[in-house]
């Protein structure tokens, strides 16, 4: 089941240029299994960027079709949206608008929002992560300096170490 409502892109390697940022990360699981987490299972991995992780429960999901939320709902039963799927395709990769501002508000418009695709590539008995995050200039004149914030410790290499972390949880089970 292929569903595309953007050209999708590769990523290979932990870079950063003018207009986006490149990550990966090997997760301890068989790639059908990496991305059932990362798409079935949000609430083991998923944390709002740059900011402290929100205390009391969190709901997340990730509604696995074109056009689906990706949302969290807090304790006190908030829903927020913060992120559209553009295209997923299963278990090869999904591609999302990511609509979490700078000062982490929420971006309504999936149109104004970054863009992030991860990729799910086989690597023996693991899976190599690949996530690159563009577009930046949606986000205004300050989207240099967010695509900055998302390379640093509380961004990118935060989701992706929860998702190793999350798997490694997994794999005990």
């Amino acid at each position: 089941m292929k569903q595309d409502v953007e050209n999708n892109a590769a990523m290979t390697s932990q870079v950063a240029s003018e207009f986006e940022c490149r990550f990966e990360s090997v997760v301890p699981l068989a790639r059908l299994d990496a991305f059932k987490l990362v798409v079935d299972h949000p609430e083991l991995w998923w944390c709002p960027p740059m900011s402290e992780a929100p205390s009391g429960d969190l709901d997340v999901r990730i509604e696995p079709f074109a056009g689906g939320a990706c949302y969290q709902i807090d304790d006190k039963g908030q829903r927020r949206i913060w992120g559209t799927v553009l295209s997923i395709e299963e278990p090869l990769y999904i591609r999302i608008s990511w609509q979490v501002a700078q000062d982490g508000s929420l971006i309504a418009d999936p149109a104004a929002a970054s863009r992030v695709m991860l990729n799910f590539r086989e690597a023996g008995e693991v899976t190599r992560v690949e996530v690159v995050h563009n577009k930046f200039l949606r986000h205004g004149e300050a989207g240099g300096e967010y695509m900055q914030l998302m390379m640093q410790s509380n961004g990118w290499p935060r989701i992706l170490k929860n998702m190793v972390e999350a798997a490694k949880t997994l794999k005990r089970k």
